[in-house]
């Protein structure tokens, strides 16, 4: 084994790490962990409406992440009205603290209840994937069920294996990802690189692939999404064509009036990749959107996708989050954020 395989080997998540966190300066993280262990067994119905009335209070609270989800929702969505776009971040709160207050249940309920809360939709898709006898790439937009939905890949028995982020709190982080590997699986931090990940493709293993976060210039294209040149990372085409992996896309959903997990499943991507890298990332675009735009309120809109500008004709969106409540902010033109985006390199290379 390489010295580089043994270094990513290294940075897979370990079980037993819990134990340097038996310590006193964890004991508010340990106990809200077992608040979540009781809110496990609140039936869904009443974490539910616990849910609605956090967010209706949390709504009016004029936090940064509130700032954030309303540029992000009168950027991406023009033709909403300042009260729509409340509505919708109501909604997308609600349903973000009743995913949130559920994170116990994969490690505290049994198994058989654990099944009962998802509903599958589009399972002839997974199915007519799994038939292929191919890695697959699920590619997994940030929706707050993200990971419960995920784990139903893991329950069915599909080898499973993604790449994390480190979260701030280490108990969280050890809890989180032990819950991951609830059903088998293997966890890398994102610093092990893509190697580890084609490694572990070509051993068959499947893994998620979430496409959507702003990650910067490097390493990425200015695509539509939206109607918005977004910075895209272009990883999946070359991953996929590496790997030889089948690619589709797994939508997480949580459902407020049947109270379950909703995990949807596309068609699988035809003749992906191409030969054209940018036609290619447009597509995995759209194929986000169509599900997205029947589900807006499962986004996670708190995050900043659009914070990378093509360049400075183009305005920060977030310049205001920050401000105080006593500073007036910036008048900012969120329309002329989706200005179409033409690539100089592009327009040289065919004036050649």
């Amino acid at each position: 084994m390489s010295k580089n395989i043994e270094q990513n080997e290294q940075r897979a998540f370990n079980k037993e790490v819990y134990k340097d966190l038996l310590k006193l300066k964890y004991l508010p993280s340990w106990l809200v962990l077992g608040l979540l262990a009781i809110c496990a067994y609140i039936p869904n119905r009443l974490r539910d409406l616990i849910a609605i009335v956090l967010a209706s209070i949390i709504a009016f609270i004029p936090l940064k992440p509130r700032r954030i989800a309303y540029a992000n929702m009168r950027t991406a969505f023009s033709d909403l009205s300042a009260k729509e776009c409340r509505r919708l971040y109501f909604k997308s709160l609600a349903v973000g603290i009743s995913v949130a207050l559920s994170y116990g249940q994969p490690t505290f309920l049994p198994r058989f209840l654990l099944k009962r809360g998802w509903s599958v939709k589009g399972k002839e898709h997974l199915d007519y994937a799994l038939s292929l006898n191919k890695p697959i790439i699920f590619v997994a937009p940030h929706t707050y069920a993200i990971d419960r939905c995920g784990l139903y890949l893991s329950y069915l028995g599909i080898p499973m294996c993604t790449m994390v982020h480190r979260q701030k709190n280490k108990v969280y982080d050890w809890f989180l990802n032990q819950q991951r590997l609830t059903f088998g699986g293997s966890v890398f931090e994102r610093s092990a690189g893509l190697r580890t990940l084609i490694r572990e493709l070509k051993a068959h293993h499947s893994c998620f692939f979430l496409p959507d976060e702003d990650l910067g210039e490097q390493s990425s294209l200015f695509i539509d999404f939206l109607g918005v040149p977004k910075a895209t990372v272009s990883t999946l085409p070359k991953l996929a064509k590496v790997s030889q992996a089948t690619v589709m896309q797994l939508f997480s959903v949580y459902n407020f009036k049947t109270a379950k997990f909703e995990v949807h499943f596309s068609p699988v991507f035809e003749n992906y990749p191409s030969d054209d890298l940018k036609r290619d990332l447009r597509y995995m675009n759209e194929q986000i959107e169509l599900k997205l735009l029947q589900h807006k309120e499962q986004y996670m809109w708190f995050l900043r996708f659009f914070k990378t500008v093509p360049d400075s004709s183009y305005p920060d969106i977030y310049a205001n989050t920050k401000i105080s409540l006593l500073k007036k902010g910036k008048n900012i033109d969120y329309s002329q954020r989706r200005k179409a985006y033409i690539d100089r390199k592009d327009s040289t290379a065919e004036s050649k």
